[in-house]
């Protein structure tokens, strides 16, 4: 009888270990850092609820460098983990929800002339309590998080590739280079958006910009 109690305890603690955490943005920052984003910030980073959907639409300029379109291009072989193209004013629906503890946001691009296309990344905490961003194909990064005169800022520290169980470092040089994500408050139920790569040989190879809102 104890060892089927063992047993059991032990599967549970592995199906709960193989469960993500689910992001605690406001514990990710701490309290003070926390406490000087404005209202509508903390609101939209604060713990997500199960079979809650919430959907951003706003307009991207969508540019990269030639080497961020061509490294663009090949990971389309792995599930478009980036945008593929380039255009301004381009309509982008954000989608955020939660799967099996994951936090996903799946953003929809509209370019013109061309097929919507599907960018999809799941934030998670690993076992250390880090933050972790993972795209489709397994491509990964670790973050880390800081309040900056009221915006939140997302910076990549290292780049992984997720085989099974297990993550493989990725050299810097052989990425679009670091990331640096900024989300800005408005007002009005706005906020701006930004994601850059700069990468220290090629310079800027990617950058996204654009305004959302909040919705209903």
């Amino acid at each position: 009888m104890a060892t089927d109690i063992t047993a059991t305890a032990l599967k549970g603690r592995r199906r709960a270990a193989s469960v993500p955490r689910q992001v605690d943005f406001h514990r990710l920052l701490g309290a003070a850092a926390w406490s000087r984003l404005p209202a509508a910030v903390q609101a939209r980073f604060a713990v997500h609820h199960a079979a809650q959907t919430v959907c951003y639409r706003g307009r991207m300029e969508v540019r990269a460098s030639l080497a961020g379109r061509l490294i663009a291009q090949l990971c389309r072989l792995i599930g478009t983990p980036l945008a593929p193209w380039t255009g301004e004013a381009v309509p982008v629906e954000v989608s955020v929800y939660l799967d099996r503890g994951a936090l996903v946001w799946d953003r929809r691009y509209r370019f013109a002339g061309r097929r919507p296309v599907l960018v999809s990344s799941r934030k998670m905490v690993d076992a250390d309590g880090g933050l972790l961003e993972v795209v489709r194909g397994g491509l990964g990064m670790a973050l880390t998080l800081s309040e900056e005169s009221g915006a939140l800022h997302f910076r990549s520290r290292f780049y992984f590739l997720t085989v099974g169980a297990v993550r493989l470092p990725i050299p810097g040089l052989l990425t679009l280079g670091a990331a640096h994500v900024v989300h800005q408050d408005l007002g009005g139920g706005q906020f701006r958006f930004s994601l850059a790569f700069h990468h220290p040989w090629l310079g800027e190879t990617m950058f996204q910009q654009g305004v959302f809102a909040d919705p209903g």
